[in-house]
């Protein structure tokens, strides 16, 4: 992916940074706590930024988890100053989809729950503003407690904002569009919640102008930028429908053009279909030379690696056919 560094993997994933991701530190120590800051909070703020981006992390690796549970593939983790996006693919059922959404808001749940029991043993006093995701309320109980309680905050932000908010690409909007799915079918579904979800992009737009916050214009921009897209899918659809159809017949007008993550999402389908076609055609060459050789020389004549080698090909040869 370009514009982005890989920086670990963990289980298998690849995990990439974006560029851009620079500029929340920036924004944070130098713009909105300035100069001459007491040392102290601004190492409680480059904690705090670490410890956020550790739990969008989980998020994203609660849906590669049930990606893999249902049978589909992972490429790499995104983080990016919006958050995290997690490439995976799976079959179009609508039920796979809506178990990898939600897959990702329950770990705010889990986490929420060892936040609780790390207060408690804390000593920490008890404050439902804790679990308040719109809690705009400041507390200090020291470096560490403190950023148990500010876990605890950001896992009911994030668990609130991405489950319970309708607006695709978010968990939320995947979750509306996989059930209107499984009511009206794949094209009104995508045309009801992309006009659902540019109407709260809307919304989310205008409030970010209202509190001045920065990066819920970004977030609201993003949804509305793929709110539409989503609904432009439905839009090619009408050229071949029945309101697409006169007296004179059917009407064809010329393809849209490509969009730029459109062309980024279908390049990145065919650098992977291309990889799994040359991984098998490497595999079944293989498989065709342990098979000379036990032609020639027999079974005995294969290693114990061989014998493994041609028993996982076999398998997973079979499964594919």
């Amino acid at each position: 992916m370009n514009w982005s560094w890989h920086v670990f993997t963990i289980a298998g994933i690849p995990v990439r940074l974006h560029w851009t991701l620079l500029f929340v530190p920036a924004y944070y120590l130098f713009g909105r706590i300035g100069g001459g800051t007491d040392p102290l909070w601004s190492a409680f703020i480059a904690a705090g930024l670490v410890m956020n981006f550790a739990i969008i992390l989980i998020h994203e690796l609660g849906h590669c988890w049930a990606t893999r549970r249902v049978g589909g593939h992972v490429d790499q983790i995104l983080l990016w100053p919006l958050g995290g996006m997690a490439y995976v693919g799976h079959s179009d059922d609508p039920r796979t989809d809506m178990f990898v959404a939600v897959s990702g808001p329950a770990t705010h749940l889990l986490g929420g729950v060892l936040c609780v029991g790390l207060i408690f043993l804390l000593g920490i006093p008890w404050n439902w503003d804790y679990i308040n995701p719109i809690s705009k309320r400041l507390w200090w109980f020291g470096f560490g407690p403190t950023l148990a309680v500010d876990a605890l905050n950001v896992n009911m932000m994030l668990l609130a904002f991405n489950l319970f908010v309708p607006a695709y690409p978010l968990d939320g909007g995947r979750i509306l569009l996989d059930i209107l799915t499984l009511r009206q079918g794949s094209w009104r579904a995508a045309r009801t919640a992309g006009t659902i979800s540019i109407i709260i992009g809307i919304a989310i737009v205008l409030l970010a102008f209202t509190t001045r916050d920065f990066f819920l214009a970004f977030i609201g921009v993003w949804v509305l930028l793929n709110a539409m897209q989503l609904r432009a899918t439905t839009q090619a659809d009408d050229t071949y429908s029945i309101k697409g159809y006169s007296d004179r017949g059917y009407r064809f007008e010329e393809p849209r053009k490509e969009g730029f993550f459109a062309k980024r999402r279908r390049l990145k389908r065919e650098r992977r279909v291309a990889q799994l076609d040359a991984e098998e055609a490497e595999l079944r060459r293989r498989v065709d030379e342990l098979l000379d050789k036990v032609n020639k020389d027999g079974m005995a004549s294969l290693t114990p690696t061989e014998r493994k080698t041609l028993e996982q090909a076999s398998a997973r040869l079979r499964r594919h056919d």
